[in-house]
């Protein structure tokens, strides 16, 4: 059995998290939090919290789940599983009430709950995840308390509609997602989670430079780059690329499938990186040539794209208004001629690839010691849908500036 006193992320601090929330909960004279997560390979979606609070963050958790957090008593994990997934939670979790329930869904792995059949026969007895909340908080009025839901964005119509009938209270309206709070400051313990996964990142990239050469496939460089972060520990990764002739990146394929273009000399070259390594999250992004420097078009936009992610990067500072960071951003490009495409210049990671803070125009929100973002100033060439990345940093906001995690080399490389 794992020794959980050696995990990097000791107990005490879930049960801090725990609390906390259990705090929130009497603050806002509520209930409880539920608390969901969509299963972990849901990458794009919100996947993070129920790992945030019991450590089972990693690629097992095929399944829907919950933890609810009462007002009193213990925290409860909810899962719609089977019972072999009870002995993989108990490799990387303390929390002592696991309950599975059935999920609403007739696709996922567990017994389907249908309201047209009625009685044991939809599911076997197994209490969904509503009647589940509702037998863990016992009075049927709930003392006229709400619950409140954290990561509600991510949950399912059916699950909703199960939490609504299920419930004899109501569910708070507006009130703030604790867990994305909470999740949204990195503690010491999880900027050396990500150092690490940055670390295994630039190793990947050092393989890019290592193996690349001229004819070779894209999906073959990305393959080599997988492999070698697979045999540094990553539990997922994947490289996707932009390739394209120098002075004609309109002839070129951004793919975030398999890319299936040969790579030649004095091409442009686009690497971006996804990799997870013990649930954290880095994208990364980097860019050069095999043989001669960029020119033409391509070296002007990159140069531009470049010089713009300097001055948003040196301008990172706390209480910084994220409006004003996408302002700098956006004056950057403006001075050599192009835009910003999509409004956007980056988002938070941790646990999920996309958290808080978002780095988005119109964000109220200003820049706190413990972000944690992927910087990526994505520059377009207007009258065009063609856009370039050639680099992304993946940011950690300290008391006094920034410290960027991954550390290869940010300048183009040429193989």
């Amino acid at each position: 059995m794992w020794d959980k006193t050696e995990h990097v992320i000791p107990r005490t601090v879930f049960e801090e998290r725990l609390d906390r929330v259990r705090r929130f909960v009497v603050e806002h004279d509520l209930a409880a939090v539920v608390v969901y997560s969509a299963p972990r390979i849901h990458q794009w979606s919100q996947t993070g919290h129920v790992g945030y609070l019991t450590n089972w963050s990693n690629l097992d958790r095929i399944v829907d789940t919950i933890v609810v957090v009462p007002r009193h008593g213990q925290a409860v994990l909810l899962l719609s599983g089977v019972e072999y997934m009870l002995d993989q939670i108990a490799e990387v979790s303390w929390i002592e009430d696991v309950r599975m329930v059935s999920s609403p869904d007739p696709r996922a792995i567990s017994g389907a709950y249908d309201e047209s059949v009625g009685g044991e026969d939809a599911t076997g007895g197994v209490r969904t995840f509503g009647q589940e909340i509702r037998q863990i908080l016992g009075s049927p009025s709930l003392d006229n308390k709400a619950i409140a839901i954290s990561g509600l964005e991510a949950m399912s119509a059916l699950m909703y509609q199960d939490l609504v009938s299920s419930m004899d209270s109501r569910i708070a309206p507006d009130v703030p997602d604790i867990v994305a709070e909470l999740r949204s400051i990195k503690s010491a313990q999880e900027v050396r989670l990500l150092r690490d996964v940055a670390s295994i990142s630039d190793l990947a990239y050092q393989t890019m430079v290592d193996v690349l050469t001229d004819g070779m496939l894209g999906y073959e460089l990305t393959a080599e780059m997988d492999h070698t972060a697979r045999r540094h520990g990553a539990d997922l990764v994947y490289h996707c690329m932009h390739s394209a002739p120098d002075g004609d990146l309109a002839a070129g394929k951004l793919s975030v499938k398999a890319h299936d273009c040969r790579l030649h000399r004095a091409d442009y070259i686009n690497v971006n990186a996804y990799v997870v390594h013990n649930g954290y999250w880095i994208q990364s992004d980097r860019a050069g040539t095999i043989g001669a420097a960029l020119g033409g078009t391509a070296g002007r936009l990159v140069e531009a794209n470049f010089r713009a992610q300097d001055e948003v990067l040196a301008a990172i500072r706390p209480g910084l208004a994220i409006g004003e960071l996408i302002a700098i951003g956006d004056r950057a490009a403006e001075r050599h001629g192009y835009h910003i495409q999509g409004g956007r210049i980056g988002h938070g990671q941790g646990l999920d690839y996309s958290e808080r803070p978002f780095l988005i125009a119109g964000s109220g929100e200003t820049l706190k010691p413990g972000h944690v973002f992927v910087l990526h100033v994505c520059l377009g060439i207007p009258g065009t849908n063609i856009l370039i990345n050639p680099i992304a940093d993946l940011c950690h906001v300290t008391d006094d500036g920034v410290e960027v995690l991954n550390q290869f080399a940010r300048d183009l490389f040429h193989k």
